[in-house]
């Protein structure tokens, strides 16, 4: 999943302009697009429920912003291929958006579109706030950045996958870890479109991979020329800048690499000399950017070399006779409407401008050419009935990871070498006994901060590795450990529990054994300090989250750490260096983390503790189910709209699982309402009885709520859902009549 802050690029037309046709867009995407389809679509913070209402309602607001010249920002989250939100989902994501961004209850139009393969949601914001009128600028500024955390945790919530290259993720025990990964030098993403399209390397990825290291470790202005001249590339400046030749294609060195501006080429080489480059050095012939289809790629450019100005011309030709038979409809069907007036003649202008500007568009968009005049290299393999070479194409990045990594056999023969972490894990995994192993690399600063992210090459948060897999990471975890990194490892698995207790004693140890628990692992993460895994079988009930959770927190408060509570949970990984500044030696060396004990068992102890927690929660749920949830009601007369209130709540409980309190309260309001009671009843029950239903109270103005509330049933939203419900308005009432018998007979 992915999300854009889309920039305003209209910002000289008229402010009133600029939001109405953003809103059009989002409500109305085919009028713009003919491809693009319109999903679903709602707005939010508005008295009005008419798209033109909540448009004019937008505008005006904004219109009182006079410091801001465009205080309306579009979003946009976006899906994965094969990905489908429900509409239930998309309002999730845009209250978790909102409340993100302190944007709560402001004017919001949102719509999903489905014009490519990818799902997309196109949210239009007003920061204006509806009640001060002043602009809300969220994170002054640097929104971006917490939009990506957003997207994380959207991802965790409803099950999306994750980008490759993802900034943020979130963890088993619902932290929020950021990615570190290396700065990778890759092409732009106009370069990489043209890969996509032509199945060509482009001049910049060339550069990038002849020149790349021959610029960066250059010792001397002639030492670059003249490396640079053997693999084929030509270095000149222009104007301010330098410029690559690729052939005879022209690369900005800056794009190549940001280090390889002229500027800081200057401060490391000295003055800029010129270099001397033979006569020879020409075009470079085309080279495939993949392996896959690699002969249909060869017959695609033997196809088409030599010829892509033909194919231009041939479709500029075919462009120009549209257009001049357009021009002989328009002189031949107009010349008879002009009797009529000027009002008709325009009218059929206009439709006529139409029609053809579709035509013209049909054709633009129905050849689908690029650069040079050659067709889309997938479009040309369809063409010729190659579905499958078209669907590798287009799905070669995962074919390509697949074909070049080695299977487990030979990536054990190359690290045959005896390692000691490798030892290590193979000792801890034969005990642990788990399906997959979680990687976690936490790099510890001086300041106590620290920065984290997920050594998973997949890009899946709840994959995990295998241990053949693992074993095959290892020497890459050496290597973020040289850089600083600290290790850890997840067990994961589907049947069993794996209870971690963290931060023990050597007394808390010993007492845990006498006490009868028998750990699989033993760990000393640091000198005196010590960590153990139990592993016990799930009981295959729905407790069975809880009920991890629940033995973790017990033991941790016990005999370890009693912050700790999630029974899914990172620890120091056997044979790597705790890495924590504190640990630091004198030498500038860090302590091992030793593997005490290790054997594949089951700790029977703590299996009876989760068979006794378990039942716990089985008999907890049936005396829930047994015993209906009442709340405080005092004795109210027969028609009084709180004793009405409590009835409702009643009946929406059994119907309903409660977990938002503003939504059932927006309901009774609704419900009171459409039984006859007056708005200042239904305000004031709210602001009495809603205060009383909360399981924890807060600091909430429950007279603004109320208000709130109010406003919601007696307006145009109220209005929409009462013509929505009107087959429950008779149910509605009998419910009161009903609380009004029991109140009788109780006053007997």
């Amino acid at each position: 999943m992915i999300v854009k802050k889309i920039r305003n690029t209209k910002a000289e037309k008229p402010k009133a302009w600029q939001i109405g046709d953003l809103v059009d867009y989002i409500r109305f995407p085919h009028n713009r697009n003919p491809r693009e389809k319109i999903e679903y679509a709602d707005g939010r913070g508005f008295l009005s429920a008419t798209h033109t209402g909540q448009k004019v309602e937008m505008i005006a607001l904004a219109r009182e912003s006079v410091h801001s010249d465009m205080p309306v920002q579009h979003w946009m989250f976006s899906w994965q291929e094969g990905e489908q939100p429900t509409r239930e989902q998309v309002e999730e994501v845009v209250d978790m958006f909102l409340e993100k961004m302190g944007l709560t209850g402001h004017q919001t139009v949102y719509g999903v579109h489905y014009d490519t393969d990818n799902y997309h949601l196109h949210v239009a914001v007003n920061r204006t706030n509806p009640e001060t009128g002043k602009v809300v600028l969220p994170f002054n500024g640097l929104d971006i950045q917490e939009a990506h955390k957003l997207v994380a945790h959207i991802e965790g919530r409803q099950g999306w996958a994750s980008e490759e290259n993802s900034m943020y993720a979130v963890l088993e025990n619902g932290e929020l870890a950021r990615r570190r990964t290396a700065r990778e030098i890759k092409p732009k993403q106009a370069a990489l479109d043209f890969e996509h399209a032509t199945g060509e390397k482009s001049a910049q990825r060339i550069a990038q991979e002849r020149g790349h290291s021959i610029i960066k470790d250059a010792q001397s202005w002639a030492e670059l020329h003249e490396k640079l001249a053997e693999v084929g590339l030509r270095f000149e400046k222009k104007g301010s800048g330098a410029i690559i030749f690729v052939g005879e294609k022209a690369v900005k060195a800056s794009s190549v690499d940001r280090a390889f501006s002229m500027g800081k080429l200057c401060k490391r080489l000295g003055e800029f000399e010129e270099g001397t480059y033979p006569d020879a050095l020409g075009k470079i012939a085309p080279e495939p950017v993949s392996s896959v289809n690699l002969e249909a790629w060869k017959m695609y450019q033997e196809e088409f070399a030599g010829g892509p100005k033909r194919a231009g011309t041939a479709g500029n030709a075919e462009l120009s006779r549209m257009k001049e038979r357009h021009r002989f409809e328009r002189k031949k069907a107009l010349s008879h409407l002009a009797k009529y007036g000027l009002p008709v003649l325009n009218i059929a202008r206009h439709c006529l401008m139409a029609q053809q500007r579709a035509e013209r568009l049909s054709l633009r968009s129905g050849r689908k050419k690029v650069r040079g005049g050659k067709p889309r290299f997938e479009n040309w393999l369809r063409s010729r009935g190659m579905e499958k070479e078209a669907n590798c194409w287009r799905y070669r990045a995962a074919r390509e990871v697949k074909r070049n990594a080695p299977p487990p056999a030979e990536r054990r023969e190359k690290g045959a070498e005896p390692m000691r972490e490798l030892a290590d894990f193979r000792k801890y995994a034969d005990a642990v006994n788990a399906e997959r192993y979680r990687v976690t690399c936490i790099k510890m600063e001086e300041d106590g901060g620290k920065k984290t992210f997920i050594l998973d090459k997949k890009g899946g948060m709840t994959r995990g590795f295998s241990p053949d897999e693992l074993e095959a990471h290892i020497p890459e975890m050496l290597r973020f450990q040289k850089r600083g990194e600290n290790i850890y490892y997840t067990p994961l698995s589907d049947d069993r529990h794996h209870i971690l207790i963290d931060d023990m004693t050597r007394d808390s140890l010993k007492k845990l054994q006498e006490d009868g628990f028998r750990p699989a692992v033993v760990l000393e993460s640091s000198p005196g300090n010590y960590q153990c895994l139990l592993t016990i079988p799930r009981q295959g009930t729905e407790f069975d989250r809880d009920v991890g959770n629940r033995i973790t927190e017990r033991l941790n408060r016990e005999y370890g750490d009693k912050k700790l509570c999630g029974c899914i949970h990172p620890h120091r990984a056997p044979g790597f260096e705790n890495r924590k500044p504190k640990h630091r030696r004198e030498d500038g060396g860090y302590p091992q983390v030793k593997l005490l004990f290790a054997e594949r068992r089951e700790c029977g102890k703590a299996l009876a503790l989760a068979r006794r927690i378990d039942h716990e929660y089985a008999e907890e749920t049936e005396k829930r189910k047994a015993e209906r949830r009442t709340f405080p009601m005092p004795d109210f007369w027969p028609g009084d709209p709180a004793s009405a209130y409590y009835a409702h709540l009643e009946n929406i409980r059994r119907h309903l699982t409660i977990e938002d309190y503003s939504r059932v309260d927006a309901m009774i309001a609704l419900r009171l309402r459409s039984n006859g009671h007056s708005r200042e009843n239904v305000e004031e029950t709210i602001r009495t009885c809603a205060p009383t239903i909360r399981e924890t109270q807060t600091g909430r103005n429950w007279q603004r709520y109320a208000e709130r509330t109010a406003d919601y049933a007696f307006g145009p939203a109220g209005d929409r859902d009462l013509e929505r419900n009107e087959r429950y308005r008779e149910l509605w009432r009998k419910i009161e009549r009903t609380e009004e018998k029991e109140q009788r007979i109780r006053m007997k």
